[in-house]
């Protein structure tokens, strides 16, 4: 008999092989999956943005519906996460994502194939709630099968890796145009949200403790309330909120500012962009460095809101004396992402590493947070934007980020505590 012969005896005390595999928490691909829950929403917005004029075109509409292609769709990721969250606690992170990726899946092919504009602007709606049906969990998986400094350091792997996809994603979609149409941007999309179902389906066992507590208006009423009168958590959530403001607010107002008032070229804006993303992947990458060092991950919050401040400083000094400019503009720029990048894994781990319990829960608050200030820092530096000079971005950076550290100083530095778990809504003692 050789080495491959099984008897009929061993083979029926062997175990009987599950339907779907469980991925090695620490391989590379289980990381990539994760990158790849993380990339849906960066992915679905960035890569349409050279399309817009297409869309308006083809479905015969104005330009302005032709853009609601990305407010609908950041409207429903926004929704998503408030129910999917405490879905996701009750019965598992797995047939939410499953949900959530046919969704994103399906609507993805509704736009590859939409005969009008009404059908896109719905279908792109269906994409927005599957998205934040499946990336809201990101956070939730890396709770519920790492701890402590494992699990910053793995939340900034993440991050650093994920950090390409706003950078590479209107590239693609430009190169995309070059041999088809816009609908193949879609059809791309469609064909990542079914690789993702698939994997989960066939490579991805439950990862949560389930919570048993029934599934009521009273009871969701309740968790969420502990979030926000846990003082660590839903300060941390609130911290990350407000930094975002400041980054969509650079996000809405940089295109303007570049292009028209510097009058940058599409393509010298579009390495600009690049090169200032990057700060976000080599300021996760450092934190990831520093969690393998056992340096305190309160000491890498400190030194990054410092540099934050440092950068929003700089741009305000730049355009009260009136040199600013793409190139004086651009380190403080880099330095502002960087600080980004060094501060999410730790801000993220920090909220939700408390209330294990409901990290469905947290997932949801900080993920509908961040969406909300976003979009609000992006209404006030339009708003404030006058066409002449850099001021709208630099004030409203420089509010919202004075207004995170605030946050931080004065609601979370006083009770943080990284590695203990609360299940009440009260901060452990010192």
């Amino acid at each position: 008999m050789t080495d491959c012969a099984i008897s009929e005896e061993e083979r029926n005390a062997a175990p009987k092989k599950r339907v779907y595999g469980n991925m090695d928490k620490h391989s590379f691909w289980f990381t990539l999956f994760l990158v790849s829950l993380g990339v849906l929403p960066p992915l679905s917005i960035d890569m349409g943005l050279p399309a817009l004029d297409l869309i308006a075109s083809n479905l015969h509409t104005t330009d302005r519906t032709s853009a609601m292609t990305l407010s609908l769709f950041l409207i429903g990721f926004a929704v998503a996460p408030i129910f999917c969250g405490p879905l996701s606690d009750r019965y598992g992170r797995r047939p939410v994502l499953l949900s959530g990726c046919a969704a994103f899946a399906l609507a993805a092919a509704g736009c590859t194939f939409a005969p009008n504009i009404q059908t896109l602007l719905i279908c792109r709606t269906i994409q927005g709630l599957g998205s934040g049906a499946a990336t809201v969990l990101n956070t939730a998986l890396v709770r519920d099968l790492f701890e402590g400094q494992e699990a910053r350091a793995r939340l900034a792997q993440v991050g650093a890796i994920r950090s390409f996809a706003p950078m590479i994603a209107p590239s693609i979609g430009a190169w995309i145009l070059t041999m088809g149409t816009w609908r193949h941007i879609y059809c791309l999309l469609f064909l990542l949200g079914t690789a993702i179902f698939f994997v989960v389906n066939f490579c991805f066992a439950e990862s949560a403790k389930l919570n048993k507590a029934p599934l009521t208006v009273q009871a969701l009423w309740n968790e969420y309330m502990q979030v926000f009168k846990h003082r660590q958590s839903f300060g941390f959530a609130m911290m990350n909120a407000l930094y975002f403001g400041a980054v969509f607010g650079y996000v809405t107002n940089s295109p303007l500012l570049m292009m028209q008032h510097f009058g940058l070229s599409n393509q010298q804006f579009g390495y600009l962009f690049a090169a200032v993303s990057f700060g976000i992947m080599t300021g996760a990458f450092s934190n990831g460095q520093l969690n393998k060092r056992k340096i305190s991950p309160v000491l890498s919050i400190n030194f990054a809101l410092v540099l934050a401040l440092i950068s929003v400083v700089s741009i305000c000094c730049l355009t009260i004396t009136g040199i600013a400019s793409p190139v004086t503009l651009f380190p403080a720029l880099f330095l502002f992402t960087f600080a980004y990048g060094m501060l999410s894994p730790s801000v993220a781990h920090g909220c939700i590493d408390p209330l294990p319990r409901i990290a469905g829960v947290v997932s949801a608050v900080m993920a509908f947070s961040q969406m909300v200030v976003g979009a609000l820092g992006g209404v006030i530096v339009s708003y404030l934007y006058d066409g002449h000079s850099p001021w709208a971005l630099a004030s409203t950076m420089l509010f919202f980020v004075i207004a995170s550290v605030c946050t931080y100083v004065f609601v979370v530095r006083p009770v943080v505590r990284f590695g203990i778990v609360s299940e009440q809504g009260n901060t452990p003692k010192r």
